[in-house]
């Protein structure tokens, strides 16, 4: 189209280079996690395709981190880092919008940057003037990305604060919806451009909170698990709070967060982890009161997290069980000697009897030989059914005083062992005490004092351990079935009648074990039962 009277056309000249003369290289950009830096990525990458071309290069190929944050180098950047490490691949510089794209980690940095130069590769930035092939370039650039670092333990410090602020308050740290809630958020927009502030809360949503609250009594009776909830919920139009379909993991990081129990997790700060943020160690965490209404009560969030742990230490078979004894049977010969491989096997004796018998696991895959142990299935859970029987006479027994059980005793050098103790732990912190108000007042140097409290901080646990390590100071009940009184009528009721996934989670809060013995004897062990003794050697 001709250009119209008075008009001056200037065509578009970024580089004077020839484009056969220009160098490829590789692009990186990244979305910081962080609200002050959400550069964008076309302004990103505007910005490094303009100064390549000033300098003869251009973006061969993008290497893009969405909303990824600079603390770590567990994202994207590693694969542009591979590429110019690639002896096949031309490239041979990593360009990025700031050298604070590239990390804000000082050891990550150091690492990953060592990597590039070392097969000739560089690290350029598109809006930093510096030439790291000079002495005072490489200390420029060391500067600019100790200066990202600083500016990302700064934030970090920030973050840190205002989550233990929020939680002081009752809060979650990071705030966002909850499922089972209507989040009311603190700042919100006005409608005229603006915004305003109320108080953050959250009240409990009728349509999700009943959904919640019958899965948890569901897990709890052992009815359902993690994958059952999600299919139950996915079935009732039920989204997470990302708006995605819930799955079973899913599932259980909201149940174990207690949120609906009205509890708060909190990483515990004194566990040593190295990374608390991306920490999944279960005994590291801890729960505190929130602020917001509670869906499940604390006797159900108690519960469940039993019932968690029961599930955590139930072989994977006996989840969905086909058989009501899964996991239960050992060969009592091999348990003597190798507990944790004495499982019993089912063994089919045809397509049409699956399920027939149980015979030893590790004899019948040539581990051991002794005496053969099979024994027909049916008979095992008979007589796992009788001693429901006997339990139950004997609870009467009990109940009614026609059994008497023996009163534990305490060893007296135990007793006199934990006094001793309790008085040293005692001594030990009034010391501690005494040092600390020495200190205070002007009368111990510093370091005296910082020496003195470690060392009596270190004595008074290594006390303090040995002392818990004795136990409860009042002799506990001894052992009895009386407690599981209810659980043993109840089962005994529904045994005909109850699914087979409900009488193994029944059965597990009973028993710890069924043995099967030649001659088709079979024994079992009961939760109440005395520890069991150590392993005999061989």
């Amino acid at each position: 189209m001709a250009a119209s009277r008075g008009t001056i056309l200037i065509p578009a000249a970024r580089s004077v280079v020839k484009a056969s003369e220009l160098i490829p290289v590789i692009g990186y950009a990244r979305v910081s996690t962080w609200r002050e830096e959400m550069i964008s990525v076309d302004i990103q990458k505007s910005v490094v395709e303009d100064a390549a071309a000033r300098r003869g290069r251009y973006v061969a190929e993008w290497v893009i981190d969405d909303d990824a944050t600079g603390r770590n180098f567990k994202r994207r950047v590693m694969h542009a880092i591979e590429i110019v490490e690639d002896p096949g691949r031309p490239e041979r510089e990593l360009w990025s919008w700031k050298f604070s794209r590239f990390g804000r980690n000082r050891h990550g940095v150091a690492i990953n940057l060592a990597r590039i130069e070392s097969v000739g590769g560089e690290l350029i930035s598109a809006t930093e003037e510096v030439d790291a092939k000079t002495a005072v370039g490489r200390f420029t650039r060391g500067m600019l990305l100790e200066i990202a670092a600083f500016e990302s333990d700064r934030a970090g410090e920030q973050w840190k604060e205002t989550h233990e602020l929020r939680r002081n308050l009752g809060l979650p740290a990071t705030g966002g919806r909850r499922f089972g809630y209507r989040w009311y958020p603190r700042v919100l927009p006005d409608g005229e451009g603006g915004w305003r502030t109320q108080e953050e809360r959250y009240e409990v949503l009728p349509t999700q909170a009943e959904p919640a609250l019958d899965a948890v009594q569901e897990y709890i009776r052992g009815k359902t698990g993690f994958g059952n909830i999600a299919r139950c919920w996915n079935d009732l139009g039920l989204l997470n709070t990302r708006g995605a379909a819930w799955q079973d993991q899913t599932v259980k990081w909201y149940m174990d967060s207690g949120f609906p129990a009205g509890l708060l997790t909190v990483h515990k700060p004194d566990t040593g982890c190295a990374n608390p943020a991306r920490c999944q160690k279960r005994d590291h965490y801890d729960y505190r009161p929130a602020e917001h209404e509670a869906i499940w009560d604390g006797d159900e969030w108690d519960n469940y997290r039993d019932r968690r742990e029961e599930r955590r230490l139930t072989p994977a078979r006996a989840l969905a069980p086909v058989y009501p004894l899964a996991g239960l049977p050992k060969c009592g010969i091999c348990f003597a000697t190798h507990p944790k491989r004495a499982a019993a096997r089912i063994h089919q004796k045809s397509k049409d009897t699956p399920g027939y018998a149980y015979r030893c696991g590790p004899r019948s895959r040539g581990l051991v030989d002794h005496e053969s142990v099979w024994i027909r299935r049916s008979l095992v859970e008979e007589r796992v059914h009788e001693w429901l029987h006997e339990v139950r006479d004997e609870i009467d027994a009990i109940v009614s005083g026609r059994i008497v059980l023996p009163k534990p005793t305490i060893a007296p050098d135990v007793t006199k062992k934990r006094k001793r103790l309790e008085r040293e732990v005692s001594k030990l912190q009034s010391a501690l005490d005494r040092a600390t108000t020495g200190y205070s007042m002007g009368d111990v140097p510093r370091d005296t004092y910082l020496r003195t409290r470690d060392k009596l901080t270190d004595d008074a646990a290594a006390k303090q351990k040995e002392l818990d390590a004795l136990g409860p100071e009042q002799p506990a009940e001894p052992p009895s079935p009386v407690p599981h009184r209810e659980t043993v009528l109840g089962l005994l009721a529904e045994w005909d009648t109850i699914s087979v996934a409900s009488k193994r989670v029944t059965l597990a809060r009973l028993i710890r074990r069924v043995e099967l013995w030649p001659d088709d004897r079979v024994e079992v062990v009961a939760v109440w039962a005395p520890p069991d003794p150590e392993p005999a050697a061989g």
